[in-house]
């Protein structure tokens, strides 16, 4: 099975986004490729994959749900909301949340709430969330009418690859590795050191060839993210029992407010680690 980490970036010159692939057999995931490309490349790579493969993408697919009411109070789902913003310039969006947070704030998604090293998708300061969110959404607007599969959306089933929203931090955390201090700072290289070494361990998933990408990662804190997202992917489809889910409005329709919002998927059970 195909596997994709994606360490996505809003940035200006939009050479930041890290993209790691492997290969899934059983809880083994063997990495091919870890190197950064566009958005435009990114969009193109994620349309190409086939049916059985599942891409976690680190960026909000979508906004809190009083935000979207603000923005587009007819919008039901996400691509509602995509489709909005494939209409918009990053101006504009970044004067529409102006405008809200200056009167509510930055409140954070449902999902987001579990995760206290999250930050809203409105919070434009350090790290600047916004365009990310924005540009994230601009390119599920592209790929959802070709038949990606978003949870927690309701499937489309035309055999395209699954979509996963992720958070390598809040990954890292479950694994009691360093989730924070890694990308910067005096012991950032020691802390992601300890990260390589401990992530196969803690994880569950087996990294056979990770000393490959071992330079790469200690370099660039975005290419280690992009790893992280694609064990975050393999947990998934190792079991999706690892993962907290909303709660689903009946058997066969989604939660309304996680439709809208979007679902952060961290794994939280991983019984592969004992201490």
């Amino acid at each position: 099975m195909e596997i994709l980490g994606v360490d996505f970036s809003g940035a200006r010159p939009d050479n930041n986004t890290w993209v790691a692939r492997g290969r899934l057999d059983g809880n083994e995931l063997v990495l091919d490729d870890c190197r950064p490309v566009s958005r435009s490349q990114l969009a193109s790579l994620l349309e190409a994959l086939p049916a059985e493969a599942v891409a976690s993408l680190d960026f909000p697919f979508s906004v809190p749900v009083d935000f979207a009411r603000f923005w587009m109070p007819e919008a039901r789902t996400m691509p509602d909301l995509w489709d909005a913003a494939a209409a918009m310039t990053l101006e504009e969006f970044f004067s529409l949340r102006d405008t809200y947070v200056a009167r509510w704030g930055e409140p954070k998604r449902l999902g987001d709430s579990y995760h206290p090293e999250s930050y809203s998708c409105l919070h434009k300061v350090n790290p600047n969330m916004v365009p990310m969110t924005f540009y994230g959404m601009r390119m599920l607007a592209e790929l959802w009418p070709k038949g990606c599969e978003v949870p927690p959306l309701a499937l489309q089933k035309m055999g395209k690859v699954v979509l996963l929203e992720a958070m390598p931090g809040a990954a890292l955390k479950v694994f009691k590795l360093p989730y924070k201090g890694y990308k910067g700072g005096r012991d950032a290289l020691d802390k992601r050191i300890q990260i390589l070494q401990g992530l196969a361990r803690r994880s569950g998933i087996g990294l056979p060839n990770l000393a490959e990408f071992r330079d790469q990662c200690l370099g660039s804190h975005d290419c280690l993210d992009a790893v992280v997202a694609a064990v975050i992917a393999a947990l998934w489809c190792t079991n999706i029992d690892q993962f907290r889910h909303p709660e689903p409005a009946s058997l066969d329709i989604p939660n309304p407010a996680a439709a809208l919002e979007g679902w952060l998927y961290a794994p939280v059970y991983i019984p592969a680690y004992t201490g």
